[in-house]
């Protein structure tokens, strides 16, 4: 009993430590967003690139979460604006909101503005409170919120190069 205990325990943190990062596409003409893997139909919004950490981002997982998503996004000469969902996230460590805010400093330098979105309340406590108003500023209560603003963003990035 006490062996499929510690495996599932360890099961359970690998899983966390390694989430999987749905790309995100919306249905027709829909509001919804969906993973692409699994809805061939559902299409990305030229230029904006969408994307889903399946698991909460916390100290074991966000730098390596993040930089998958910078690395993915940037992959693409085609991207010209990010929206990150934290759908998932409900609460954020210390190292998780470090590990966003320089995962956003990062994309801004690459010229590559984030939008954010299914922000949580209390995520957005932490923001405000970790000197992020910056995030907070970005963040939207919905994926099409969010890729509504990140189109405006990318328009605006691409007037300032």
């Amino acid at each position: 009993m006490l062996l499929a205990i510690a495996l599932s325990l360890a099961a359970f943190v690998r899983r966390l430590a390694t989430p999987y990062i749905a790309q995100l596409g919306q249905l027709g003409a829909t509001r919804n967003y969906v993973d692409r893997a699994r809805h061939a139909d559902a299409d990305s919004p030229p230029g904006i690139v969408i994307w889903r950490p399946a698991e909460p981002l916390f100290f074991a997982n966000a730098e390596r979460v993040l930089a998958l998503i910078a690395a993915r996004s940037r992959a693409d000469p085609a991207t010209k604006a990010v929206v990150v969902s934290l759908e998932e996230c409900f609460d954020l460590d210390s190292t998780g909101l470090d590990a966003l805010i320089e995962f956003d400093a990062a994309m801004y330098a690459a010229g590559l503005p984030v939008q954010y979105a299914r922000v949580h309340d209390h995520v957005r406590d932490l923001l405000m409170s970790g000197r992020a108003d910056h995030l907070l500023a970005r963040s939207s209560y919905s994926v099409n919120d969010a890729v509504v603003a990140a189109q405006a963003l990318a328009v605006d990035s691409e007037a300032t190069r």
